[in-house]
């Protein structure tokens, strides 16, 4: 478990400052969010988590045809409700 944990803590230390892509797919599923006082959609905390950890993030809810200028690509496929 050592090993996992520093392993994990390498490859996030290499990450920082790297460009991602928030893929939005459906923005319409929102939900409530009391820390913020506002409906979210799915990529909003993973949108602030990299922005806090000094990445650039571009969003959307159109997949560019070129990705390769991006570092990392989040699909948010929406939010399982009942």
């Amino acid at each position: 478990m050592k090993i996992l944990s520093v392993v994990l803590l390498v490859i996030s230390g290499l990450c920082l400052g790297s460009n991602a892509y928030i893929y939005n797919y459906d923005q319409i599923d929102l939900i409530w969010d009391p820390a913020v006082g506002d409906s979210i959609d799915t990529g909003y905390w993973v949108e602030q988590t990299l922005i806090s950890l000094g990445d650039n993030v571009d969003s959307g809810t159109d997949l560019p045809a070129d990705l390769s200028s991006y570092d990392a690509v989040f699909m948010m496929m929406g939010m399982y409700t009942c």
